[in-house]
């Protein structure tokens, strides 16, 4: 029996997810999904044949394709993330000069 990758991400609170979240999600299952079906053919007891061997490159072209688009949703998550913060921190504090005439400068 073929050894399968698994990757669970159905819970109770995935409706509370954020839409990027959940496309994360959808993407990286399909991954899983196509990636199990490649394990599946190289170990399949009929070995690859010019056919499956297609389909193994087809399959292969197509996880690439979804990690180029995980790495778009991710770097996006990243950047709201990022300006997010950036509008949430206090703006940093301004000091006035010191007088130059303080006993100490005198």
């Amino acid at each position: 029996m073929p050894a399968r990758v698994g990757f669970e991400t159905r819970s109770d609170g995935s409706e509370h997810m954020p839409q990027r979240t959940r496309e994360m999600v959808a993407v990286r299952e399909q991954m899983m999904h196509l990636l199990n079906l490649q394990i599946e053919a190289l170990d399949s007891p009929l070995g690859l044949n010019d056919a499956r061997l297609t389909e193994c490159y087809e399959r292969q072209a197509r996880v690439q394709e979804l990690r180029e688009k995980l790495q778009a949703l991710s770097d996006l998550t990243e950047q709201e993330e990022s300006r997010d913060t950036t509008n949430s921190v206090s703006p940093p504090l301004q000091f006035a000069p010191a007088s130059l005439d303080t006993a100490a400068n005198v």
